[in-house]
């Protein structure tokens, strides 16, 4: 490092550090937003629970104090918004979520890839960044609104992609800026009960992000957020994913009895070293040197999650469906048709050609931004003992 970057380094250290003042910026967003009837007790207590969360991993520079409460005071805005236009248009909650897919599955086990094959299909619409961060006014509604949602979006994910660079070859889907395919829990986490990254990625004391405390409230509320997202943009049906969907999958099928899932698996010596390649770029860059991941323990974590999994009885409910991953991304359409049939719904041949036309089509090649690298060695970790370690797993599953 240079005599500049030393400097700047050494100044780092000796800034003076805070944590988040859940209290100030609360009734910041309440005086801002003139929301404060919609400030319930409960979302005051899970606002506090999420701050908890935050403060629990680290502070936070001086210098970028400000930017952070202000992000924080934004999503805390933007759930009171939501809960004013439940309130004032019930309507939005009286429609129906019919037959919503949900793909399930761990990170880079190739679930955005499923979430946006499925999308593809005649009806079928997937949350996107721009409805999820932008929820009120729902698109539709105000077109001048629905073109600033998008261009912030668009904008927030040039800033995700300058801060770390590497998210292009990691997650090219990002090529969409504000259109990119959202995650569950990216729409549920409005709710403060989790600490989504992409909501807080100018925080510095971003921790990791953990399951929902009450898992079928978070699917409960984002059933109702999809009510919202569809109020004035009616939509046949809904695609999902959510990567933490496989530890919590019976609330998931509680919520949405009629659902289909696409359970996907990957072989563990290859998803991760992925998924702990993924994490450091995608957390690293933003936590300010607070970055913290043991890859002992989240091996560790990832067994515990297995042994649940293995023991959930949703793995063997008729409306779950697993799927390998070498086998979903050699022939995709080979994979879901039989889903399809199962459940008596068409797959015509029209959708077989969107997917033969996107697979073919080397605008969306996978390396379009470059290969992403990722070894086990980096992390000190042998893909034969993850083998061992997950062999009732990868028995279980085929992989």
């Amino acid at each position: 490092m240079n005599e500049v970057g030393n400097a700047t380094l050494l100044q780092a250290e000796r800034e003076a550090r805070r944590s988040l003042d859940g209290d100030a910026i609360f009734e910041a967003a309440v005086k801002e937003s003139g929301l404060g009837q919609y400030a319930d007790p409960d979302i005051r207590e899970r606002f506090d629970y999420l701050i908890g969360l935050f403060n629990a991993f680290g502070t936070i520079r001086e210098s970028l104090y400000g930017v952070a409460a202000q992000q924080m005071k934004s999503v805390v805005m933007k759930r009171l918004q939501v809960a004013r236009d439940w309130a004032e248009h019930p309507e939005i909650l009286e429609s129906e979520i019919v037959q919503p897919f949900f793909v399930i599955g761990n990170a880079r086990a190739g679930t955005t890839f499923t979430q946006m094959i499925l999308a593809m299909d005649e009806g079928h619409r997937t949350p996107r960044y721009r409805d999820v961060q932008h929820p009120s006014p729902p698109r539709g509604l105000d077109p001048e609104a629905d073109l600033r949602a998008l261009e912030e979006q668009g904008e927030y994910v040039d800033f995700i992609t300058t801060q770390s660079p590497r998210m292009m070859s990691g997650h090219p889907y990002f090529d969409q800026r504000g259109e990119t395919e959202a995650e569950d829990e990216y729409t549920y986490s409005l709710d403060l009960d989790l600490a989504y990254p992409l909501w807080y990625l100018k925080i510095p004391s971003l921790p990791q992000c953990l399951p929902p405390r009450d898992p079928v409230r978070a699917f409960e509320f984002f059933r109702d957020m999809l009510k919202q997202y569809q109020w004035k943009c009616p939509t046949r049906r809904w695609v999902g994913k959510g990567v933490i969907h496989q530890y919590i999958a019976d609330p998931l099928l509680e919520v949405f009895p009629d659902m289909v899932g696409f359970w996907v698996h990957r072989k563990p010596e290859e998803l991760v070293g992925s998924l702990l390649e993924l994490l450091e770029i995608q957390y690293a860059p933003f936590n300010d040197g607070q970055y913290n991941v043991d890859p002992d323990a989240m091996v560790e974590q990832l067994c515990q999650g297995v042994d649940h999994i293995l023991n959930c009885p949703a793995i063997d409910d008729p409306r779950m469906h697993h799927i390998n991953f070498r086998d979903l991304v050699s022939d995709p359409a080979a994979v879901i048709a039989p889903i399809y049939e199962a459940h008596g719904i068409a797959f015509t041949d029209d959708y077989a050609r969107k997917i033969s036309q996107r697979m073919q089509d080397p605008a969306h090649r996978s390396d379009r931004y470059g290969k992403f690298e990722y070894s086990l060695d980096k992390y000190g970790l042998d893909g034969a003992e993850l083998r061992r370690k997950f062999g009732a797993y990868c028995d279980r599953f085929e992989l």
